[in-house]
């Protein structure tokens, strides 16, 4: 039997993508309630969470920025975040202690090589949050690399602490029902709800091709805000 109505009834309000333990893709925004920090990567980047970081990847750019976890940080933390990247075979050119909004930290900027992008310039940023160190890094091949330097300095500059109600008042994404009326195109409900989902996320979701235009009154599947 066949009841897409009973269907949408039950879909209706199910989280979409991260949970709160996970950390949420907010748009451009990382948002964790529980380790209680946000960071807002440059606007228009494609961003994935994954269980060992969050990246960032520019569109048509093979530039990037990842945010992750320093595991068994050691020392102070200029040590830290040195020793971190020595290990990962990068040498430093320049680097000094600063503050982020109030956290400790260390922003210095790296040489390396990685596999598929050859010669490579990071600035990356550890900083003390809790009793965990972060790492903020952006990366892009070294004749590249003072094009995008502004976006990477913006967005480690947006890392930030989360206050507890600030924390509490975060919560997944959720599908939701909506009717499609006349003029409505995926990218504009995409954009409607802040960009939470790509325009082609929203039409394969709802079983139309990318480039075929919704129906005016059907009864879709969208994403909002917790």
């Amino acid at each position: 039997a066949t009841d897409e109505a009973a269907y949408l009834r039950h879909v209706d309000g199910v989280v979409f993508g991260d949970s709160r333990s996970d950390g949420i893709v907010r748009g451009n925004e990382f948002l964790h309630p529980e380790l209680r920090l946000a960071l807002a990567f440059p606007k228009g980047w494609d961003v994935q969470n994954s269980a060992q970081q969050v990246a960032a990847k520019a569109p048509d750019r093979d530039h990037y920025m990842v945010l992750q976890l320093v595991p068994n940080p050691g020392g102070s933390i200029q040590q830290i975040a040195q020793g971190s990247m020595a290990n990962a075979g990068f040498r430093q050119m320049q680097g000094e202690r600063a503050t982020l909004n109030g956290l400790d930290a260390y922003v210095g900027t790296y040489q390396g090589a990685m596999q598929g992008l050859g010669n490579v310039v990071t600035v990356a940023a550890h900083i003390v949050l809790d009793r965990n160190v972060y790492l903020v890094a952006g990366i892009a091949p070294a004749n590249q690399f003072q094009g995008v330097q502004g976006q990477f300095a913006s967005s480690i500059r947006s890392f930030r602490e989360l206050s507890r109600s600030q924390a509490e008042d975060i919560r997944p994404n959720r599908v939701d029902l909506y009717t499609v009326r006349g003029g409505d195109t995926w990218d504009g409900l995409a954009k409607r709800n802040g960009g939470l989902v790509s325009a082609a996320t929203l039409a394969i979701m709802n079983n139309y091709e990318p480039n075929q235009p919704p129906r005016t009154g059907d009864r879709i599947k969208i994403v909002v805000e917790g």
